[in-house]
């Protein structure tokens, strides 16, 4: 038959096959979904200005710079997620030179020009940074790795968000409330709520939210000054002439065509230099 087979014998070959109407349906009740749902955030202090204070744990994350909103390109955000370019964090995980080792991962977005470029980079290997221009791609490609040296069989496969830490609600807040975000036109904002006290304490407790401890700071710091100096990190620079306002552009970046008073979240400059 030169009917295709995959819609069976109920289609001439005249016929037409609508599926415009589809698509938008998915989109509404996805769009309900996030809207919809209500997520619980730790409580991050703010400074006179109004940023949220950084370094601060998130989970596994420490979280060094929120970034700047690139709003005016849809590469950069979602509906779910936004990309902010000098988003920063580290966590830690498996090395993928040594089998018995863990190290400090340092996860960094930076403006690849037509989409945004994340980079995560181990600390026992500066200057070898992993790029992707998808989060997922970045982490999957240190799975594959780290369960190589490991000789483990398990999947390489790897949430991006989880890993990168756009998935955390409390990550997501602090994002949504950057300079910009509520201009990103693809992106559905979201409705959080903090925790109550009694939860936020267990959360602190089990070194899962507040200030990072002193020994994630002091391997953290480490670790940052080591593979900066030999990458993407490095061209971290002042933004709109604050010294302490950091962002990695890149030559052809849309964030620098954004309106120069958008402000960049986050002092990772204090973090290196009390190293």
């Amino acid at each position: 038959s030169s009917q295709s087979s995959a819609f069976k014998n109920t289609h001439s070959s005249n016929s037409s096959i609508e599926i415009a109407d589809h698509p938008p349906k998915k989109r509404r009740k996805r769009h309900h979904d996030i809207a919809s749902k209500v997520r619980s955030v730790q409580p991050v202090p703010k400074d006179k200005s109004g940023s949220y204070e950084m370094p601060v744990q998130v989970g596994v994350l420490t979280v060094l710079c929120l970034g700047q909103v690139v709003w005016n390109h849809d590469a950069y955000h979602n509906e779910r997620y936004i990309w902010p370019v000098g988003y920063t964090v580290q966590r830690e995980y498996h090395s993928m030179k040594n089998p018995n080792k863990n190290v400090i991962y340092t996860c960094c977005i930076t403006d690849g020009g037509d989409t945004p470029l994340f980079h995560v980079e181990a600390e026992d290997m500066p200057g070898s940074p992993i790029v992707a221009p998808t989060a997922t791609g970045a982490w999957t490609a240190v799975l594959r790795i780290v369960n190589q040296i490991r000789r483990r069989e398990h999947s390489n496969s790897a949430s991006g968000p989880d890993y990168f830490g756009f998935s955390h609600p409390t990550i997501a807040k602090m994002i949504q409330d950057l300079p910009g975000a509520k201009k990103c036109k693809t992106y559905i904002m979201q409705n959080f709520v903090e925790m109550k006290e009694r939860h936020v304490r267990g959360v602190v407790k089990k070194g899962r939210g507040g200030r990072p401890s002193l020994e994630m700071l002091t391997r953290g710091q480490r670790a940052l000054m080591a593979v900066s100096s030999t990458s993407a990190l490095s061209s971290m620079k002042p933004f709109n002439g604050g010294p302490q306002q950091q962002i990695a552009t890149g030559q052809t970046g849309y964030s620098e065509k954004l309106p120069a008073e958008t402000p960049v979240s986050g002092d990772r400059s204090g973090f290196l230099n009390s190293a």
